[in-house]
């Protein structure tokens, strides 16, 4: 295949809807492809009846995806990156550069991987494809980029989310901090200590390059996905492909397809969890009620935090203020996590 030098990227804060955009955006390829899914919960064929199954076993989650037939554009990142094109701007930022991710996977186009063979999911017959990073942040630095996207959680619950998730990781990259357990480490240590440095980090690089190319650009919370995901997606797709469509006519039935519960279910038939780090009694995706009790205590502390690393708190959506997706989240229609 051609070497990628052009890439539309959805990206995400991890614990922030990743596999649920991964799938409700594979579904709808699929769909659209003339494929079928199985819903394994109430048995109900969703597409053509004679159309080719969708293959779990296969689905590695990207971070590429192919989206001929169903998209303009070739391909799709969805995943966890830095925003391309934020290299010449971290000098606007003193504290950026000598703050470590506190795990690996934060900035997958930058972590120095062998892009050669990055791997792509839904392309037939092939499953890496050749991709110059160098090339999409040259592009992107100069406004010439395709349109790019981040769905980010609000932080509270993101670090709690990823604190949950790191305890009960496979990997000591992500399960201990400095050769200590995770689940010794006090939640409060590990939020200031580990998950804001982090989550400042990727998320300024985004908040920088809207402000440099506000029509390239666009940050979604991910709450108001949670919220109203047909809507949202269908516009994020739209600013993702440079169309104004408005049939989507599988999305909500791919939407419906990724729900909790189904990503579940095809969870315990593979065997393990989606992401591969657990067994499949133990899923990746959690509810995130432990968040809830920590608002009135840290909040205040987050928010002084992130303005002091140039973060517009002004973005962020907290569930409190969001009732809608939270009752939405809390009672498992979608995959948050």
């Amino acid at each position: 295949m051609p070497t990628i030098t052009k890439l539309p990227i959805l990206a995400t804060i991890p614990r922030s809807g990743t596999w649920f955009l991964r799938y409700a955006v594979s579904f709808l390829i699929h769909l659209d492809r003339g494929g079928r899914i199985e819903d394994r919960l109430t048995g109900e064929v969703v597409g053509r009846p004679t159309g080719m199954d969708f293959d779990f076993r296969r689905f590695r989650g990207g971070p590429l995806f192919d989206t001929r037939q169903s998209m303009p554009n070739e391909h799709l990142f969805i995943g966890h990156t830095v925003c391309p094109g934020f290299a010449g701007s971290v000098d606007d930022h003193s504290w950026w550069a000598r703050t470590p991710f506190h795990v690996p996977g934060y900035d997958y186009l930058h972590e120095g991987l062998n892009y050669t063979y990055t791997p792509i999911d839904l392309a037939v017959d092939v499953a890496y494809t050749p991709l110059s990073v160098r090339a999409v942040d040259r592009a992107a630095a100069a406004g010439r980029g395709a349109p790019v996207a981040l769905v980010y959680r609000n932080p509270l619950a993101q670090a709690a989310s990823y604190f949950r998730y790191g305890v009960g990781h496979a990997s000591s990259s992500y399960n201990t901090i400095d050769g200590q357990p995770l689940a010794r480490v006090p939640f409060r240590d590990y939020l200031f200590g580990s998950a804001l440095p982090s989550y400042a980090k990727q998320f300024i690089s985004f908040q920088a390059m809207a402000a440099r190319h506000p029509g390239l650009v666009r940050l979604v919370p991910c709450e108001c996905l949670m919220a109203r995901p047909v809507e949202i997606l269908a516009d994020l797709l739209n600013h993702l492909q440079g169309t104004a469509r408005c049939d989507w006519r599988n999305l909500r039935h791919a939407v419906r397809l990724a729900r909790r519960e189904h990503l579940r279910a095809i969870e315990a038939e593979l065997g393990h969890s989606l992401d591969g780090t657990r067994a499949a009694n133990i899923s990746h995706m959690r509810s995130s009620r432990f968040e809830e009790t920590l608002h009135d205590r840290l909040r205040e502390d987050v928010v002084e935090r992130l303005q002091w690393m140039g973060v517009d708190t002004g973005l962020l959506v907290w569930s409190g203020d969001n009732s809608r997706g939270h009752s939405l989240r809390q009672k498992g229609h979608l995959a948050a996590e």
